[in-house]
């Protein structure tokens, strides 16, 4: 499978980011760690990996791409482009895959700078081998922790085990636009009680908070939700979890970077 791939590197609007104030520059995708922009790490590893044909940033502001030289130098290649950045996370979703021929699609953020091409073609090979309309990438608690013990403080807990979130997504289907649309309100999703009833209503809330379903029945559950498909693809990457969020991730990830940089 080919897919086009959806980059989202908006800040919040109103939000200064804290990483970005420090660093001294407009966005936080533009911070430099091992030597590129957080969002130059993205980019070349969607560029080198063979499942991906098309690459679009979202941005609120397109012009700080133009400091970006793998952008620039995918743009000039006819590979990549950008799109300023909607209201919310589904009307820039959709901007972005407007038009023809635009799924499948993986979605990923510009802070995800351990993205590799040996987790997409992980990752685009259990959606193939799934037939699902949308998937999420997660890793399982103890293989990031037995190679990072600080790698991440939060998990999502199913009776199966906890998972990190990759911040890896696909959609592969129109039927996944509805399922979509309640991100349309803006803000912080999960953030919003009322919002997440809503959603996924109250007894997978309630299933959710306390791990009464495996993984694998919980997406089932979701899927049924939304009338459509979804699969939870096991990452066996330690690394796939870790973005930059703040100043300890941003330590952890730089260090990985320069470990593999001088291997």
């Amino acid at each position: 499978m080919q897919f086009h791939a959806v980059v989202m590197a908006a800040q919040r609007p109103g939000i200064v980011n804290e990483l970005a104030a420090e660093a001294g520059v407009s966005h936080k995708c533009l911070i430099e760690i091992a030597g590129k922009k957080l969002v130059e790490h993205v980019l070349d590893n969607l560029d080198r990996a063979s499942e991906i044909k098309q690459i679009t940033v979202v941005i609120d502001n397109i012009a700080v791409l133009g400091d970006v030289p793998a952008f620039v130098r995918l743009q000039q290649a006819g590979k990549a482009r950008a799109i300023e950045a909607r209201t919310d996370l589904f009307s820039s979703y959709l901007a972005a895959i407007e038009g023809d021929g635009m799924f499948p699609t993986l979605v990923t953020t510009a802070d995800n700078v351990l993205l590799s091409p040996e987790m997409i073609a992980h990752f685009c090979t259990e959606i193939g081998n799934s037939g699902c309309d949308a998937a999420i990438a997660l890793t399982p608690k103890e293989i990031l922790l037995a190679k990072y013990p600080d790698g991440q403080r939060r998990f999502h807990e199913f009776a199966d085990g906890e998972y990190s979130n990759c911040n890896l997504y696909a959609l592969t289907s129109e039927r996944v636009v509805n399922a979509a649309r309640v991100f349309q309100t803006g803000g912080q999703f999960a953030k919003s009680l009322y919002r997440v009833l809503k959603a996924f209503g109250l007894w997978n809330a309630f299933a959710y908070r306390f791990s009464l379903y495996s993984l694998d029945k919980a997406m089932t559950r979701i899927g049924k939700r939304f009338n459509m498909t979804a699969v939870a693809v096991r990452m066996p990457f330690p690394e796939a979890p870790i973005d930059v969020d703040n100043a300890r991730s941003k330590k952890l990830a730089t260090e990985i970077l320069l470990g593999q940089h001088a291997a």
